[in-house]
């Protein structure tokens, strides 16, 4: 095997002059670095933030989009410009989306928005579903609230129980003398 030598030794007890912090740029007095604008606020006018080109920004934004058609269907050409936009941000939005299921590509640059399974808008279903749905919601909520009070019940007579002289296991010393 070949050995390698190092080209310079680790100082790891902190005596190498290069690292030694009395050796720093002395502070005070001189040349001011102009400070650099925060990047919610935009430099000029026209220029826009970081916030604003943000994909979350901009999926929530094409969301809307999708949500206002009346059909579910949206097409990737108009969407870019309306958004002013390159194509390649959409394709990335539409990626994920259809990843997650939530649309689906209906031709070559149109998406339709899905919900629940079943193309919005696509299953003369789709509101007695969700009269179902909200039902069901209805019950569920009313199951949990009585849970919620048998659990209030038991926990208030569990504590009764346990604080009655004859129910403990072991008594106090003071109640023994």
């Amino acid at each position: 095997m070949r050995s390698y030598s190092a080209k310079r030794k680790l100082d790891l007890e902190g005596n190498d002059p290069l690292y030694l912090p009395d050796l720093r740029t002395p502070k005070g007095k001189g040349r001011t670095v102009p400070r650099l604008p925060s990047p919610k606020t935009p430099k000029s006018p026209g220029e826009r933030t970081r916030y604003d080109t943000s994909l979350g920004l901009l999926t929530k934004k094409f969301v809307g989009l999708l949500s206002e058609s009346a059909d579910g269907v949206l097409d990737l050409n108009w969407a870019a410009e309306v958004l002013e936009v390159q194509k390649r941000r959409i394709y990335d939005i539409t990626n994920v989306l259809e990843g997650v299921q939530l649309i689906r590509k209906k031709s070559k640059n149109n998406i339709q928005w899905v919900v629940g399974g079943s193309v919005l808008g696509g299953s003369p279903a789709g509101p007695e579903k969700q009269r179902g749905l909200r039902r069901e919601l209805a019950e569920l909520d009313k199951a949990e609230k009585a849970l919620d009070d048998l659990i209030r019940s038991s926990s208030a007579q569990l504590k009764e129980l346990t604080e009655q002289k004859d129910n403990q296991r072991y008594p106090s010393a003071r109640s023994c003398s």
